[in-house]
């Protein structure tokens, strides 16, 4: 007898690789007060620098899905300590993991934390605006060494990396060159993401691939009556 084809509906994270926090949390006194939990997203991504939380406060929703809640607790993220955090979004993904007693010492031992992130302070305009720049500068009688060939860099930072924002450092960059790409380490830039790069599933679509005219003559003909 052949197996059912097994067919996920909705959303499915495929990178989770744990349970849900307050699923675990539930299960230990005081709400896991005073215990160390973890994420497997962090252990994948920066496996020799550790990211855990130490739970501090926990107010559960006590919703039938265990989902809602509001979790205070002291983070460590790659090694540094980032003080006491309120938690109440992106608990309810199934990737959590309880460090037990008798690991927590080998897990927190960190050689080697997260370094700071250096940035330059100025990016290189493009070379158009500053031809352009230089043209208007010479037909107005303007000395063309007041002309601006750099600009300052005002960092918009992710809401994702809001918790880093301590750990960034701008300055002048030692090599200046034509693009702000030449002057920006790559490396830095990657180590944001660990040792994989960001995974989103929006849905699995089951069947066939079929196309869907964006606007039919049926749709079409309804715009027109609707704009006499």
């Amino acid at each position: 007898m052949a197996a059912n084809t097994i067919r996920f509906v909705g959303n499915h994270d495929i990178a989770s690789e744990g349970k849900f926090l307050w699923e675990i949390l539930a299960q230990l006194r005081s709400f896991g007060v005073g215990r160390l939990v973890t994420k497997n997203e962090w252990t994948r991504k920066w496996p020799e620098q550790p990211s855990y939380m130490k739970i501090v406060r926990a107010e559960p929703g006590m919703d039938r899905w265990l989902f809602e809640g509001k979790l205070y607790a002291e983070w460590v993220f790659r090694g540094q300590n980032l003080g006491v955090y309120e938690f109440s979004k992106d608990l309810n993904r199934s990737d959590w993991q309880l460090i037990h007693k008798h690991q927590e010492q080998s897990f927190t031992k960190c050689t080697k934390s997260m370094e700071p992130i250096n940035l330059p302070d100025s990016f290189p305009l493009p070379p158009l605006q500053v031809h352009f720049q230089q043209k208007y500068a010479l037909k107005n009688g303007i000395d063309e060494k007041l002309v601006q060939k750099r600009a300052p860099l005002n960092l918009c930072i992710d809401s994702e990396f809001s918790h880093m924002k301590p750990f960034i450092k701008q300055s002048t960059p030692e090599n200046k060159g034509t693009s702000i790409y030449e002057e920006v380490d790559k490396n830095i830039l990657l180590d944001l993401y660990g040792n994989e790069l960001p995974i989103k599933v929006e849905a699995w679509n089951l069947g066939p691939a079929a196309f869907k005219p964006r606007f039919s003559a049926t749709t079409m003909r309804v715009e027109e009556q609707s704009s006499k």
